[in-house]
């Protein structure tokens, strides 16, 4: 028994290891699934009326990388949001000396314009995202902190109203200390939007009389 086992192993090791290079396919003892039928790219197919295999997704499929299926064939458009080809509103960052050594830096302004429709959308995925953990009004007094979660950031503090608006894209995009990247459940441009409505809440607890519109600081004027 043992010298069947031994002689079976050398076998086996002897199939598995040719010793050269050979265009040969692979002596295969079990073959699982690596050798199975199917149709390769531009083949032909006797199934299909046209006879071809490759076939367009069906109504409604929305493309995941890089292509239009609705244009002709040949000029498929690239998906630039697949490709994360702009720096500046896929990363929050600012290339510098392209070529060689370029350096990056973190951008000091969003780059999308502010609109009323964009801080309403940043407050809205704010309260779904972030205030759990800093709070509506971004104290760092979320719901988390009373069951034991440290570490939650003050949004108010000086640091955070200086922290570049790049740098507050990144953090959320990937995460800082304890809290966790966000990428994965936010999309680019509602990163932006939720840094606008930060911004909002940092300007809301640090206004100046300047800042009020002339119109109304009649009003603030009246209060006691």
């Amino acid at each position: 028994m043992r010298t069947t086992a031994i002689v079976l192993a050398a076998v086996l090791v002897g199939l598995g290891c040719r010793g050269q290079v050979s265009t040969d396919p692979p002596r295969e003892i079990f073959q699982d699934m690596s050798d199975q039928p199917k149709y390769k790219a531009q083949g032909r197919s006797s199934f299909f009326a046209d006879g071809r295999s490759m076939r367009r997704p069906v109504e409604g499929t929305v493309p995941f990388g890089g292509a239009n299926y609705a244009a002709d064939a040949g000029v498929l458009a690239p998906d630039r949001s697949f490709l994360r080809d702009d720096a500046a509103f896929y990363r929050g960052v600012v290339v510098r000396d392209a070529g060689a050594a370029p350096t990056e830096e973190f951008l000091r302004r969003i780059p999308v314009p502010l609109t009323r429709e964009l801080l309403q959308r940043g407050r809205e995925r704010y309260g779904i995202f972030c205030a759990v953990c800093h709070g509506e009004a971004g104290f760092g007094d979320g719901i988390t902190t009373k069951y034991g979660m440290v570490g939650v950031a003050n949004l108010h503090l000086p640091k955070y109203r200086e922290m570049a608006d790049g740098e507050i894209y990144h953090v959320i995009s990937n995460g800082r200390n304890t809290m966790l990247p966000y990428a994965a459940q936010i999309k680019p441009a509602d990163r932006w939007a939720i840094v606008a409505w930060v911004r909002v809440l940092q300007r809301s607890q640090n206004a100046t009389w300047d800042d009020v519109p002339p119109e109304h600081r009649g009003d603030l004027e009246k209060q006691p």
